[in-house]
């Protein structure tokens, strides 16, 4: 059955839980037997600051926002450096911490009221085995994000603060509307001050 979209999320007829929209995208084979698959996913709600997942434990959960926004983060001798940021119909985890069962060098955190579908390491294990088709799209996931991390390490290295700053805006807007500018700063790898000054002097 065909997949039809409605503001970013999928809909197979009356009687299913809506999949994402950019999980049927990045997943087809999930998409195909999503009527099957639906109660594996959980749905939950969490305020604002809700750790989903602790730097040090062990991750065994994926999540995909369907509403609101969650932050990977790193704590570096107390400096705190965010990774990434996670709107509507994204999905994230720890995930070397998910695959290899070891203790995750990041937390995953809400900072806007938010709502997710929680696959467990079980349920995922499940998919995995039913449907083992679904493993070379899983494969590329993985290997996008790594690199995903791998580009925002080199551009900390590569171009001056406000040059990140100015690439952000470019790319990224929905970041500099939705996110507190703290965690931007922590994400650009500067202080809130130096991002103060910057965003002072670009408007000049």
């Amino acid at each position: 059955m065909a997949l039809t979209y409605v503001n970013g999320v999928s809909e197979r007829g009356s009687g299913h839980m809506a999949i994402p929209a950019y999980l049927a995208q990045k997943f087809p084979e999930i998409g195909e037997h999503w009527a099957d698959l639906q109660d594996l996913f959980v749905a939950k709600r969490v305020p604002a600051g809700t750790t989903l997942l602790a730097e040090g434990d062990v991750a065994t959960e994926i999540f995909i926002v369907t509403r609101g926004a969650l932050r990977l983060w790193h704590n570096s001798d107390g400096k705190d450096i965010t990774l990434q940021f996670f709107f509507e119909n994204q999905l994230v985890s720890s995930f070397e911490s998910f695959y290899l069962g070891q203790p995750s060098g990041f937390s995953i955190e809400s900072f806007e009221d938010t709502q997710v579908l929680i696959l467990s390491k079980t349920a995922f294990d499940q998919i995995q085995r039913k449907y083992p088709a679904i493993q070379p799209a899983i494969t590329r996931f993985v290997c996008e994000r790594f690199i995903a991390y791998r580009n925002i390490f080199f551009d900390q290295l590569q171009y001056s603060p406000v040059e990140r700053y100015q690439q952000l805006a470019a790319d990224d807007p929905e970041i500099l509307s939705r996110v507190p500018l703290h965690l931007v700063a922590s994400y650009l790898g500067m202080t809130p001050v130096s991002l103060s000054r910057i965003r002072t002097r670009l408007k000049k």
